[in-house]
Order: structure tokens, then sequence, then C-alpha cells
């Protein structure tokens, strides 16, 4: 999981959490460009064998063949369970399949065995924080960082460690994990929402204003900012101030369901009766797909080879609009029908 990974909806994985890449860099599995031709385990000691299952599996992950990279990779660890790269490797197949709990069994076995390592902790608090589990989030994060990090990774974990203090309710434990100043060039978005917010519980929604203010200088168009410029006016009662932003936000991401509340009170403290009562009824529909998203998602969770959920999930994010995200649905589903097909031995 890379810097610029956004905060999800409920339900939602971020886009850019997506294809092995990603999760393969953080976990410091780097793939190799070139072709591997097919791999047959060398007649030598078991180690060598797995490096070679390893290496094919790297490729076979690089082209998001998801079904045969796992199984190189499963081999490798039963061949040399202290792989520590077959672990990772593992971890993001399992990632990408939806299976998000796996992929933390197998990145607790790479730190284990790479304990100097901090980028498999930071990958086990971003799908923590993925799943709402935010105290296991914060405690990952605080792995990683008493780890080796190269420093621009460092600075993000931080951030990403505020975040997560933030939704525990710690607004002056995630400021304090914040930086002090910005000497490094201007603040990245995620940070100066953080601390916005972080302003807001702590020095209230004047201060938090004049924050964000200055930031949509930046990111004028940026949903998440406007839909927190549109929160803090409704906090102040600017109930007509707080419209064209809340409305602008909902248009750019219709699925931001505190958005979709701040703008419903918004018109309701307005007399827009109707516009408030669409707006709830909007709301509850998306609270609704979301809710499913999340059902789906446990037993995607609980099986990375179960195609017939992963076709669900894929119609699912259709509904909501989520075309980006169906498609990786679609894919996790074929690779799993490709692995059942091709492997009649029980699946691990």
């Amino acid at each position: 999981m890379a810097q610029d990974m956004p905060r999800p909806s409920i339900g939602i994985p971020p886009v850019g959490l997506v294809a092995g890449g990603l999760i393969a860099a953080a976990c410091g599995l780097w793939l190799a460009t070139t072709t591997i031709s097919r791999v047959s385990p060398p007649a030598e000691e078991p180690r060598a064998a797995a490096g070679a299952l390893v290496a094919r599996g790297r490729t076979l992950l690089e082209a998001q063949r998801l079904a045969a990279a796992y199984d190189c990779f499963a081999e490798a660890v039963r061949l040399d369970p202290a792989a520590a790269d077959g672990h990772r490797g593992l971890a993001a197949v399992a990632y990408d399949q939806g299976s998000l709990m796996q992929a933390v069994t197998h990145l607790e076995h790479a730190a284990a065995l790479d304990p100097d390592d901090g980028r498999p902790w930071r990958m086990i608090g971003h799908i923590c924080r993925d799943l709402d589990h935010h105290e296991r989030a914060v405690s990952s994060y605080r792995e990683a960082l008493g780890r080796e990090l190269a420093p621009a990774a460092r600075s993000e974990v931080r951030a990403e460690l505020a975040e997560q203090l933030l939704a525990l309710g710690d607004a002056a434990g995630a400021l304090a994990e914040l930086p002090d100043d910005t000497t490094g060039g201007p603040e990245p978005l995620a940070t100066v929402m953080c601390r916005a917010e972080a302003i807001w519980i702590t020095e209230g929604p004047e201060a938090a204003l004049r924050m964000v203010a200055a930031a949509a200088e930046r990111f004028p168009e940026d949903p998440g900012l406007l839909g927190l410029r549109g929160r803090l006016l409704v906090d102040q009662g600017q109930w007509q101030e707080a419209v064209a932003p809340l409305e602008r936000a909902a248009a750019l991401d219709p699925h931001d369901l505190a958005t979709l509340q701040a703008l419903a009170t918004a018109c309701e403290r307005l007399g827009r009766t109707d516009d408030a009562a669409r707006t709830h009824a909007r709301r509850a529909a998306i609270q609704a797909a979301l809710e499913r998203l999340n059902t789906l998602g446990r037993e995607a969770n609980a099986d990375a080879w179960n195609a017939s959920v992963r076709d669900e999930l894929a119609a699912t994010c259709e509904e909501l609009g989520r075309h980006d995200l169906a498609a990786m649905w679609r894919h996790a589903a074929a690779q799993a029908r490709s692995r059942v097909s091709a492997t009649p031995r029980d699946v691990p």
C-alpha cells in the first residue's frame, strides 16, 4: 500500500490498493520484469527450489495471474517455511483476492522472519484500517515505526497513525504524530484533512475552517475537503453557506455518508424539506448497499477462492457506480475459477 492511499468509504476498499504491485512494494517483494518460462522445482536442496518458485510467483503476480502465483508461493513456503518472500507473495495474492485476514496472517509470518523490516507491519496497519479495526491498526503502525523504514515512508506512517488515533477520538494524540512544520514542502492533502479534523475537536470549527480554506486553494475540487468545509459550516449553524460545498462534494463523491448527512441537515434547517427527504433517502440506499458490500466482503475474506461471492461484489459495485472496483472483483472471481478448475487437490 503506497503513499497516496485514499481513505475508503465504508465497505469499499480503496481503488489504489488493488493489483499486486502496491502491496508487493510495501512488503518488499520486488517483482521481476522478465518473463520466466515454466519452472519445475530443481533437484536441489529445498531452499533453492523455494527460491525458484518465489521468482516464478513474482512474475505471475506481476501479470495478475493470481491463482498460479498463489500455488508457486504456497509450494515455496511448504519447501522452505523460512522463505519470507514466499509469505509476502501469499499476502499479496490474498489481498488482491479480498481475503484480508489471510493476508495479515502471511504478513505476520514475514514480519517474524525479518524482524527488522517495518513494511509488513505497515501493511497490516493498512488492512486493519480498511476493516475499521482501529486499535489494531494503531498498534501495527507503532510496530512499523519501531523498525526499519525509509525516511519518507516513516513520515507517511506517522500520518497514517494519526488518522487512526483520530478515528479513536484521540485528537491530541493525532496532532502529536503529525509533523510540526512543513519545511519539506506543502502538506499532503490527507495530512491536512487529519490535522483540520483534529483541530476541529481540540480548538473548534473556526480554526479548522481557516486551515480548510487555505488548503482549498491547492485542492479546490477535492470532495473530501469540500465535504469537510460543509460539515464545519453546519457545525457553526451557517446552513446556507454549507449547502454549496456539500452539494458539490456529493456530486463528486456520491457515496460519502457524512457529506449526505450534513447536506440533509442543512436542507432541513433551511426549510427545504423535499430536498432533505431526497437526500435522506439517497443516504439510506447507499448505506444499505455498503452494508451489503460489508456482508459480502466478510464472505470473501473467509475464502480467497469463492468465485460466486466475488461476482456478487462486482455486481454491487456496479450498482454503486464503482466500475473500477467491479472490474477488480470480476478479475478475482475469474482467478478463483481458474484455480479451482486447474487444481484438483484441496485448496490450502
